[in-house]
């Protein structure tokens, strides 16, 4: 005779799946907080960068046609609603025109102001017209390049790939790095920041170096470059280079404009989703940013703060530790495997800076660690709970 006793009952052992469990915060309000957060970084970075004209009229480039000199905030803005735009609407059509596609209008627009925050505008005042395809970084050329990566990252990178499950890399790196990749040597690695200036270049000192080039017994260093890349054009003094990297640059990344802007933004993100942001990735990626910085320094010597200040503050780096390398669908669950990304991330960035010649190192470093996120997710495996 059988014992019933014994004989497991399946809605006793059965335990409701954790997506099911639900709280305060649900996944429109994070969407919420973080569209608000980049609002705000999009806005003082519009209102920093008013006054920088782009491209400048003090700056000759010969040959340079087909450009709308606008105020460099003003490009933003009009970035912003473009790649807001075409990624919402992409979205809701998606949703509409699929039936296992879910309409996630926050989610959608976050994407959006991430591609406008991490596309670089705003012409150097180092540039000369062949060193670099000035019209991917002013109006109306950026406006058509955003447009794309909103909709390929949006269609492809977020909506395909999420159908096989997981993610498999961040929407908005990948998407930049695909539709930029014709411009890969002048946009990402420009050869010509190291030329010398009889060779059509800057004379830029290489990071594999002590910083400093000299040219015609003249000494050029990396920080001074740095003030011809991120000051603002046509000023008769940029500044000090600690003002630039902390306060204001007018080129490159939006998002990274002001570095002081972003950490303050970003913390307080942090406080506010304290128990879903995965601040560990941010900490040990800047942390291991600052360390590599370093360890480079005594390698190769020269300045160890202008090596900091670049490492860290470059507007790719600083952006993307806050608000890209945190993204909850293409990195670790595991507290672990978090650490471990952070730590990756940064290395390669500094590694792919100084050896690749590619001042947007992050960009691709995340992309190379969001692959490895299966395996490092494998490190910490909690029991199962339930059957």
């Amino acid at each position: 005779m059988t014992n019933n006793s014994s004989i497991e009952k399946p809605k006793e052992l059965v335990v409701t799946p954790p997506p099911q469990i639900t709280g305060a915060m649900s996944k429109t309000r994070i969407m919420t907080y973080t569209f608000a957060a980049l609002l705000a970084i999009t806005i003082i970075t519009a209102i920093l960068w008013w006054p920088a004209m782009t491209p400048h009229p003090d700056l000759d480039w010969i040959g340079l046609t087909g450009v709308i000199a606008m105020p460099l905030g003003a490009i933003l803005l009009v970035n912003a609603l473009i790649a807001v735009g075409v990624a919402v609407v992409s979205d809701f059509v998606i949703g509409k025109a699929a039936a296992d596609s879910e309409i996630n209008t926050m989610s959608a627009a976050v994407f959006g102001l991430i591609v406008a925050l991490s596309y670089s505008i705003g012409v150097p005042t180092m540039a000369a017209g062949e060193m670099m395809p000035i019209s991917t970084l002013c109006a109306p050329g950026c406006f058509i390049y955003v447009a794309l990566i909103s909709f390929i990252g949006l269609v492809v990178f977020k909506k395909l790939q999420g159908m096989k499950g997981r993610k498999f890399v961040n929407p908005a790196a990948a998407a930049k790095l695909l539709i930029l990749l014709p411009f890969l040597t002048s946009t990402f690695i420009v050869k010509e920041h190291w030329a010398a200036l009889d060779a059509g270049g800057i004379g830029m000192p290489k990071l594999t170096s002590n910083l400093v080039t000299e040219y015609m017994g003249m000494s050029w260093t990396f920080g001074e470059t740095l003030k011809g890349c991120y000051g603002l054009p046509g000023a008769a003094d940029p500044g000090s280079l600690n003002s630039i990297m902390l306060l204001t640059k007018f080129h490159g990344w939006p998002g990274g404009a002001s570095s002081i802007a972003v950490i303050i933004v970003g913390a307080v993100l942090i406080f506010l989703l304290r128990d879903y942001f995965k601040w560990k990735i941010t900490a040990t990626y800047l942390g291991s940013v600052a360390v590599m910085s370093l360890v480079m320094y005594g390698i190769y010597g020269g300045d160890p703060l202008t090596r900091l200040l670049f490492e860290l503050f470059i507007g790719s780096s600083i952006f993307l530790a806050f608000f890209m390398a945190t993204d909850p669908a293409t990195t670790p669950y595991s507290r672990t495997g978090q650490i471990l990304f952070g730590i990756g991330l940064g290395v390669l960035t500094v590694l792919i800076q100084t050896y690749m010649n590619f001042f947007g190192g992050a960009l691709l470093a995340l992309i190379i660690m969001n692959l490895t996120v299966p395996l490092l997710d494998r490190i910490e495996i909690h029991k199962p709970f339930g059957r």
